[in-house]
């Protein structure tokens, strides 16, 4: 339906033309590659190899990384927006041609040269401070000394230790040396449990004193440095300063390269693309002088994928081109649909995009989705907000193309929850001043009713896209075996059933029954026959007449839509009579009542719409697609890449 047509070609061409072949079909972009790649096994009794990429990868890779770190880099210098004027400004949007041309001639070696000798000199000096600043932080615990520490160590009559002892054990070791006449401590300052201390003896007795200070806890530090410690503090906090400096001016060239910043960018999506077009050799294989190239272009392009390999190659190639088989597994799809049916194809690229033997359910099930996703929220107020804050988004915002998706899709979700709203008579949770024609604490039983018919409508249109396929494909046998003796089941289960409850006629009944059985016998007989024998025929027909019962479950999946309607009303209505309270409070109460509506309300449209987006989802991946569509697809992947910084103009000539 909304499936893009594909073909398959083959293409035979010189190994040395491929270079100039990939760039002219990344320019054409429309080109799908199979993998032909085989087992190594399957490789060696074949004549044709994988193909290996060259050098160029490597190359483009390395600057990949350089570009991400430039790119990195300078985002941290750059001054940080508000995020309204942020998205208000979004991102620019490029045409691949606009990408190559700046890319080709953006001089990114000399700005990757300034970056890296600028980065360079501010790791060393961030080293520097650490190392200095830790020295600075050890040598504080010393600066009294008021002597140059290599003297202090070179006594020749005088053993110096210093050190630090733990400050619980001080008094005792002070006790202990008060022994010895030949014996001094200084205490120098005091850190964090730990007294720094300088230690003098007499040479003759080093073996004596060093027992006694273990004892009490001593641990021998040298001080950092030859000089007095205050000078060497002083000249290391001058250091620390310059490295500052340094880096603050590196950190000024940086600044003063952010207006490089979208350039860089533009150039690392340009490498991007060169990556995927040295990449997609892979996928091919070779001789000693051709490439065998296969792969899927869209059928409405095939002249202008055939000119442009004639233009590249002239006569030195051959090419097979061909409707792309219904049954090929391999067939890459692209999806095309219109603005209502494109903003819930995220939906079904989120379950699995359609065979190519399948057809796009995209535009089948956003109708029902966007009725169910606005009866399970209900509510005018919710629906007229939303839509309003959609609206000032895609129209005040320059938003990127996904999120715009996003945005239309609850855009349209707005439209059937405002719809639901009038239903219901429902504005915040407070009554609309008429008769609604659903009324949600009187007409329960209803609204009830309302939901199985519903649920009964997707079902049935859910089997007729099954139909549909199955007479497109001509198995006009498949079409009655599986869908019309269903049908006549289901329709007559429904008749035989509601013929008492809504005062038919008997004779209404009995057709029901008579369609019921018609219908069961058939499925019965039929839905084995692809089995060998009787036995398994009649079981496989056993089990499928034995399925009928999933049908309840089914019908009665869609009492969400009523359930969830009702939930998220009475809590907008009990909001209501808080805040209601709260009014009767004086001008505090009045306040406190229209945060309460403000903040709760929004709380519950946040709350209704998770739980309609995902229990719409619900009905319609299981109640609906079970019913004709399996998918596991493979997306269509053209050779140019997805930019991550920009959107991508499309080429509307294609």
């Amino acid at each position: 339906m909304s499936m893009v047509k594909m073909s398959k070609f083959n293409l035979l061409a010189f190994d040395y033309d491929r270079s100039s072949l990939l760039k002219q079909l990344q320019d054409f972009e429309y080109v799908h590659f199979n993998d032909l790649n085989k087992t190594k096994d399957e490789e060696k009794e074949s004549i044709l190899k994988k193909v290996i990429p060259d050098s160029t990868l490597l190359g483009v890779q390395e600057d990949l990384q350089r570009a991400n770190w430039s790119i990195e880099t300078l985002s941290k210098y750059v001054e940080k927006k508000p995020k309204l004027q942020e998205l208000k400004e979004g991102v620019r949007s490029y045409s691949y041609e606009e990408i190559v041309e700046k890319g080709r001639t953006f001089d990114f070696k000399s700005l990757y040269k300034k970056l890296e000798s600028s980065q360079k000199v501010i790791d060393e000096a961030k080293q520097e401070i650490h190392n200095e600043s830790q020295l600075v932080s050890d040598l504080k615990h010393w600066e009294d000394l008021t002597i140059p520490v290599k003297s202090l160590y070179n006594l020749k009559r005088t053993a110096i230790q210093t050190g630090t002892v733990p400050t619980k054990y001080l008094e005792e070791l002070k006790q202990d040396l008060s022994k010895y006449t030949d014996v001094s401590m200084d205490i120098l300052s005091e850190n964090k449990g730990n007294a720094y201390v300088v230690f003098a003896g007499i040479p003759d007795n080093v073996r004596r004193d060093m027992e006694t200070l273990r004892r009490h806890g001593f641990t021998p530090v040298t001080i950092g440095t030859n000089q007095v410690v205050k000078d060497e503090i002083l000249r290391l906090s001058k250091s620390i300063e310059d490295n500052k400096q340094a880096i603050k001016k590196q950190e000024d060239i940086f600044r003063s390269s952010t207006d490089q910043l979208e350039d860089l960018k533009v150039y690392y999506e340009y490498l991007e693309n060169q990556r995927l077009r040295e990449e997609s050799v892979e996928n091919f294989q070779r001789t000693k002088k051709l490439n065998l190239i296969q792969g899927y272009v869209p059928t409405r392009m095939v002249e202008e994928f055939k000119s442009t390999v004639s233009n590249i190659l002239k006569d030195r190639y051959s090419l097979d081109i061909e409707d792309a088989r219904k049954e090929d597994p391999n067939v890459p799809i692209i999806l095309e649909n219109g603005k209502f049916a494109g903003a819930f194809q995220g939906l079904t690229e989120m379950y699995s995009l359609p065979k190519y033997s399948e057809v796009d359910p995209t535009p089948l099930f956003a109708p029902f989705y966007a009725f169910f996703a606005g009866m399970m929220v209900g509510d005018l107020g919710y629906g007229l907000l939303l839509f309003i804050l959609c609206i000032v988004g895609l129209k005040f915002f320059n938003l990127r193309e996904d999120f715009k998706r996003n945005v239309k899709f609850f855009m349209f979700l707005s439209i059937p929850t405002m719809l639901w709203g009038l239903i219901y008579g429902s504005f915040f949770g407070i009554s609309l001043p008429y008769r609604p024609l659903l009324s949600q604490t009187e007409d329960s039983m209803l609204i009830i009713l309302v939901s199985l018919i519903l649920g009964g409508i997707h079902i049935f249109f859910a089997l007729g896209i099954k139909a549909y396929m199955l007479i497109r494909d001509k198995d006009f046998k498949g079409a009655i075996y599986d869908v019309g003796f269903l049908y006549l089941t289901l329709i007559g289960i429904i008749l035989a059933a509601a013929a008492g409850p809504a005062k038919l006629p008997e004779i209404a009944k009995k057709v029901g029954i008579v369609m019921m059985v018609i219908g069961m016998v058939g499925m019965f007989l039929t839905a084995g026959r692809a089995a060998k024998g009787w036995g398994g025929r009649l079981a496989i027909g056993l089990n499928e007449v034995y399925g009928l019962t999933g049908y309840i479950g089914d019908f009665v999946s869609y009492l969400r839509l009523m359930a969830l309607g009702l939930a998220g009303g009475f809590i907008a209505l009990a909001i209501n009579i808080i805040v209601k309270m709260l009014f009767g409070g004086g001008i505090v109460g009045i306040i406190g009542g229209v945060i309460v509506f403000v903040v709760f309300q929004l709380f519950n449209l946040f709350l209704s719409y998770l739980s309609a987006y995902v229990h719409s989802a619900r009905l319609i991946y299981v109640e609906m697609f079970n019913k004709f569509y399996e998918g596991g697809g493979k997306a269509f992947k053209g050779l140019i890449n997805k930019p991550k910084y920009f959107d991508l103009q499309k080429n509307e000539n294609k």
